[in-house]
């Protein structure tokens, strides 16, 4: 089946209109529900903002998978898997509950994508220059592993307008032109297609615009958790499944590296400070740029730009023949320099805007 084909293109269009529908048409009961997210403390938006940009791109999602005329079962644990962090971000955001009953659903979302679902990380590719590392039983606690920080990297990514969105679908987009280079007309390119169809429409509530000062809509906890998942589940299926592209697992690293590098360096930062790695502050990469002067909107824009750059180079090493010991190794200087910007280059940054001013 090719996905350009005029059947995937009516799922994905279909899905697509009807998330446009239901972002506008959720946000009057969420209210009454008290599911908005109320202004104050770390949060400074205006007014309560509905956070239902989950539930939304979840229906339209379900919707448009059952207007692909493919076998749904080897995508079970993914819709079932999507459901459970949808749920869970939905009770956490109306009753805000604890971060170790979050991680428990996670575990257990995760749990059942490795063994239900039999969606596994098996071999680690060639990093070594020698031969690919092959996981053995180790397979199943990594791969979960995997899940779980990819989830909450995308989970603390939801801190402005439009970033933990933006960064789904710049991965989803990413993953679909790995596939489209790999074989195009796999069945898992159908399904991704309506994802990100899905995610456009609620993207054209959540990023602001010129004349919007702020989004419309949230993913809220329910959706940020969803697409986290949503995203390790389609990597490694993509990349280690049944409909394998034979893409460098350290090119799926390439795609999703952003919001891993900034979630995983912010843990080295609070424990080498002595505190727990889920404590929450503002030390995220997008409050540096914040802090450093730029607006969301231009903040959104820089982080999306370097993860699509991110993104193209791991597509491009792997289409064209480099090395995978080579992308691996050029994965450490970008951590450094990544961590070093977040802690130190902010202030720089400022004092540079500031000579700039001055001289106009």
């Amino acid at each position: 089946m090719d996905v350009l084909t005029y059947q995937p293109l009516v799922a994905m269009i279909s899905a697509f209109l009807l998330a446009v529908i239901l972002v506008p048409i959720l946000s009057a009961p969420a209210k009454r529900m008290g599911l908005v997210d109320e202004p104050g403390g770390r949060k400074r938006h205006l007014g309560a903002i509905p956070l239902t940009g989950g539930l939304a791109i979840f229906s339209s999602f379900a919707f448009g998978l059952f207007l692909i005329d493919v076998n749904l079962q080897p995508y079970a644990s993914l819709v079932i898997g999507m459901a459970m962090m949808l749920a869970t971000g939905i009770i956490d955001d109306l009753i805000e509950i604890s971060a170790g009953a979050k991680l428990l659903a996670q575990i257990a979302a995760a749990i059942l994508m490795v063994s239900w679902g039999e969606v596994q990380i098996h071999d680690l590719g060639n990093l070594v220059g020698v031969k690919p590392i092959e996981l053995g039983e180790w397979s199943v606690p990594f791969t979960v592993l995997c899940v779980l920080v990819l989830i909450n990297a995308i989970n603390m990514a939801d801190g402005t307008d439009g970033l933990a969105g933006g960064m789904s679908m710049v991965a989803l987009v990413c993953l679909f032109v790995a596939g489209l280079y790999g074989e195009a007309g796999r069945p898992v390119m159908a399904v991704m297609g309506v994802l990100i169809a899905c995610v456009v429409a609620f993207l054209l509530y959540n990023l602001r615009f010129p004349g919007r000062r702020q989004a419309r809509v949230f993913l809220g906890d329910s959706g940020s958790l969803m697409l986290g998942f949503a995203l390790a589940w389609l990597a490694v299926y993509l990349s280690q499944g049944p409909e394998q592209i034979d893409i460098y697992p350290v090119s799926i690293a390439w795609i999703l590296l952003l919001p891993v590098l900034d979630v995983l360096t912010l843990y080295v930062r609070r424990i080498m400070r002595g505190r727990s790695p889920f404590t929450a502050d503002r030390e995220h990469l997008h409050h540096v740029l914040l802090r450093s002067g730029f607006s969301a909107g231009h903040t959104v824009l820089i982080l999306l730009l370097v993860m699509a750059a991110f993104g193209a180079i791991g597509v491009y090493g792997w289409r064209h023949g480099w090395a995978e010991w080579a992308l691996f190794v050029a994965l450490f200087p970008v951590f450094m320099i990544q961590y070093l910007f977040s802690i130190r280059a902010w202030r720089m940054i400022r004092i540079l805007r500031r000579i700039h001013k001055a001289g106009q």
